[in-house]
């Protein structure tokens, strides 16, 4: 069920966003109701567009409509985003054209098995020059990623959000897109995380001041523009750990790791991921265990490395 997660609440504000701008459309590729488009398809037949199973011709369609003043949206889940990635390339991004991209069932999507997983896209967007990726962590926080993926935003832009409900409580978040975040304070080491995902590592914090680890929580609202000299002083302790449900070496650990180095950071840099096995289908909080993500799992890897440094 849709009707109260973060495909809802994308459908909602687009909604809201269209009753004030004339420009604004939207498309997807045979998903109207699970990216919660069935309210924008009845509110605004004439902006709304269902291409059908045709993921690529919905990214160039999109490609046309901004080169000709119209704000495309385009609502397609992470799995299937991927069939139309030569034309995210050629036909969006080589042009810097201004479209926007819901990326829905971003993570692991549960039930719906291997096929829908959306852990890949973290890598093959990052990678797309002039691309900006961001990642919400609540609703609050991706009714203000939208607004400025859409109002300010000049080139190709993602918002990435989870299939479901599950989010962080609310964090008074003001968006910047290079901006770090500090959730939580904690001097012995730094957790760095970003999307729903950061749920289980405040947990995985929670439980650590349990057991007199205090750990400071780091937020990355976007995987692409994130500012290094403002993490870099932020840390605390002599180890970072980079926790991210996405697939072995797609993420951003080795992009931290690098710049840390540079600048002269002399701590070490662990990652926490979904490895490089394919995740079967599954109750989430089962997934999250199985891949070493959850809030459990992020313990007892901080405590193993202390206690390895001891």
């Amino acid at each position: 069920s849709s009707h109260k997660g973060f495909s809802a609440e994308f459908g909602k504000t687009m909604c809201e966003f269209a009753h004030n701008d004339e420009k604004l459309c939207v498309i997807t590729a045979a998903m109207t109701g699970g990216t919660g488009l069935n309210e924008f398809s009845k509110q605004y037949k004439n902006r709304f567009f269902d291409v059908g199973i045709a993921e690529p011709h919905a990214v160039t369609f999109a490609a046309g409509l901004a080169a000709n003043g119209h704000k495309p949206v385009v609502a397609i889940y992470s799995t299937f985003l991927q069939r139309a990635y030569d034309m995210l390339i050629h036909d969006v991004a080589i042009d810097k054209l201004h479209v926007v991209f819901g990326v829905d069932r971003a993570g692991l999507v549960g039930e719906d098995g291997p096929t829908h997983h959306g852990v890949f896209d973290i890598g093959y967007l990052r990678q797309i020059p002039g691309m900006k990726v961001l990642c919400p962590a609540n609703f609050d926080q991706l009714q203000k990623m939208l607004r400025w993926a859409v109002e300010e935003c000049t080139g190709p832009v993602a918002v990435r959000y989870p299939r479901g409900s599950v989010q962080l409580e609310d964090s008074n978040f003001d968006f910047c897109l290079e901006d770090v975040p500090c959730l939580q304070s904690g001097d012995n080491v730094t957790l760095i995380s970003y999307g729903s995902l950061l749920k289980q590592v405040m947990q995985a914090a929670a439980e650590l001041a349990e057991r007199n680890i205090h750990a400071q929580v780091l937020q990355i609202s976007s995987v692409t523009d994130f500012s290094v000299d403002q993490l870099l002083s932020q840390l605390r302790g002599k180890d970072v750990f980079v926790i991210e449900e996405a697939a072995a070496g797609s993420g951003i650990k080795q992009t931290v790791a690098w710049e840390l180095q540079k600048r002269g950071y002399s701590g070490k840099v662990h990652g926490l991921d979904l490895g490089s096995d394919f995740t079967p289908h599954g109750d989430m909080e089962k997934l999250y265990r199985l891949a070493g993500i959850d809030a459990d799992s992020i313990v007892e890897k901080v405590q193993e490395v202390l206690c390895d440094e001891e």
